[in-house]
């Protein structure tokens, strides 16, 4: 079955979820699965350090690093224990951007410390990137968008090649 990707539909079913009103469950499993669409494509190329752990894309947007240990979902679990403890490098590392659209949710890349491949279904469907829903500094909203819903059923519908992106220092 297929449903509406519009913002307000998937704002309405996601706001549901949250108040505890009725929604279709089938619906929100759709959306869940298919949140990629939601989330940034291959038009953030450049990430550029401007300190603090942010760094400002190509278009003039900021997005923030998340430590390593907020990065559970998109690594292997013993390079991500290992890099927590000191003992190896992070595969990826991973970043954050608030969605000003209605849907108010989170945009994220996840991006292969190696050489700046983002890590999508092409790369890793296991550790892709998604959209969040729910943004993760709003613990609850996160967990019950998010998390829980990941824990259930992780196989997104493959959002292609996202490319990569080439990290540059700030001019002084």
């Amino acid at each position: 079955m297929s449903y509406p990707l519009d913002f307000t539909t998937v704002k309405t079913v996601i706001d549901a979820v949250l108040t505890g009103q009725s929604f279709n469950q089938a619906q929100f499993e759709f959306y869940h699965l298919n949140r990629n669409f939601f989330n940034v494509r291959t038009e953030v190329t450049t990430l550029t350090d401007i300190g603090n752990s942010q760094y400002e894309d190509n278009m003039g947007f900021v997005w923030t690093e998340q430590s390593t240990f907020k990065n559970f979902f998109h690594m292997d679990k013993g390079n991500w224990l290992g890099s927590l403890v000191g003992v190896s490098e992070p595969q990826s590392r991973k970043f954050l951007r608030d969605d000003p659209s209605p849907l108010g949710g989170e945009f994220e890349m996840i991006i292969r410390t190696s050489d700046g491949k983002r890590i999508d279904a092409v790369t890793n469907v296991n550790y892709q990137e998604t959209y969040n829903f729910g943004r993760t500094r709003m613990t609850g909203a996160h967990k019950r968008l998010d998390v829980d819903t990941h824990n259930a059923n992780g196989a997104y519908v493959g959002q292609g090649n996202m490319g990569s992106v080439r990290f540059m220092s700030a001019s002084k």
